[in-house]
């Protein structure tokens, strides 16, 4: 479990790293006006160019109820005005969850993330939390504080990756593509507002005040597990028939329903560690009752221990892998073939 950053003075160390990883992947495009729903503001301006990611900071404001840094990303285009794609915030001297945006922090290795809580504004019928995240199949990951509570949030990426730019530009488009499916009415179909509900459900079983071990691991790849997911989906969709459904809820990755069949079951773990395939099993067998194909995703290289190659086999468990290679200053999610 990932470990809140909740001192003023942690999250200014925090801010200031994120800023200069941010900054140094990409061009100062000098100071330009940017739209708020409040009216327009002049702000310095990074971005890697038109149709790329543009990023823009401001500290906080003492007026404000709840002092928090402004951090607006959004598609960078040439225009009176730069539009915000989505914000992530960070609270100064609180740690309010009515801010999106937070940092966390893997306790055994020390790594920092930013994490965005999968609140999205905009003002569109249907857009919220929970639309969101069954839209996006983004995993949200348990965040402790310093009291006991538990906050989730998905894994942007960790502040001094050198990628990190990249992986905010992946959720400015992941937002952006949610925001026009909301215009475009998707959100208000039965078929998705029953996926909303399935995963409120879901929410609701596992919030609350919990206690837990503070846990870690082999994290590298924690903040790729929705590229994973999209890519399975993409490659599966490009060969389904027209009786089959793809889907996910907060409990699957993934799944193939065949006229309502379950069929195909997918569950992608971004660490070969124990306890991460303990889980999988579990979720695996639990959700997979009837017999579908049960495929784990692994990362490439990482070893899997003989026991759990005997229990993938035992519960005819196939074994996927990805790796996350860099191709133009871009990384990238790649699927490799089913193992023997």
């Amino acid at each position: 479990m990932f470990v809140l950053v909740d001192t003023t003075v942690a999250k200014k160390r925090a801010q200031a790293q994120m800023e200069r990883t941010i900054t140094s992947a990409l061009g100062y495009k000098g100071v330009l006006n940017v739209g708020f729903p409040a009216g327009n503001f002049d702000r310095t301006v990074y971005s890697g160019g038109v149709e790329d990611l543009w990023a823009a900071f401001s500290p906080p404001e003492q007026e404000e109820s709840t002092k928090r840094y402004w951090n607006g990303f959004g598609v960078f285009r040439e225009a009176p005005a730069l539009t915000i794609t989505v914000e992530i915030n960070i609270p100064l001297e609180v740690n309010t969850a009515r801010v999106a945006g937070f940092f966390a922090q893997e306790p055994i290795s020390g790594a920092i993330y930013l994490m965005h809580s999968g609140k999205i504004g905009g003002g569109q019928p249907g857009v919220g939390k929970s639309a969101f995240l069954a839209w996006s199949k983004s995993e949200l990951v348990a965040t402790a504080d310093g009291e006991g509570n538990v906050r989730s949030g998905i894994i942007i990426g960790r502040i001094d990756d050198p990628d990190l730019a990249g992986r905010i530009w992946r959720f400015v488009q992941l937002v952006a593509a949610f925001k026009v499916a909301a215009r475009s009415g998707e959100l208000e179909t039965d078929e998705f507002l029953a996926k909303v509900e399935a995963y409120d459900r879901y929410r609701k079983e596992f919030s609350g005040r919990k206690r837990g071990a503070r846990a870690g691991g082999a994290i590298d790849y924690l903040s790729y597990h929705g590229d994973v997911v999209q890519a399975l989906y993409d490659e599966r969709f490009a060969s389904k028939s027209k009786a089959e459904e793809i889907s996910n809820t907060g409990l699957i990755d993934l799944c193939v329903r065949d006229r309502g069949r379950l069929t195909e079951l997918y569950e992608v773990k971004t660490s070969t560690e124990r306890q991460a395939l303990y889980t999988a099993i579990g979720q695996l067998l639990t959700h997979g009752v009837g017999g579908p194909k049960r495929i784990i995703v692994l990362p490439a290289g990482e070893e899997i221990a003989p026991d759990f190659q005997e229990a993938f086999e035992e519960h005819d468990i196939a074994v996927r892998r990805f790796e996350v290679t860099k191709a133009r200053k871009v990384m990238r999610v790649t699927l490799l073939p089913a193992e023997d």
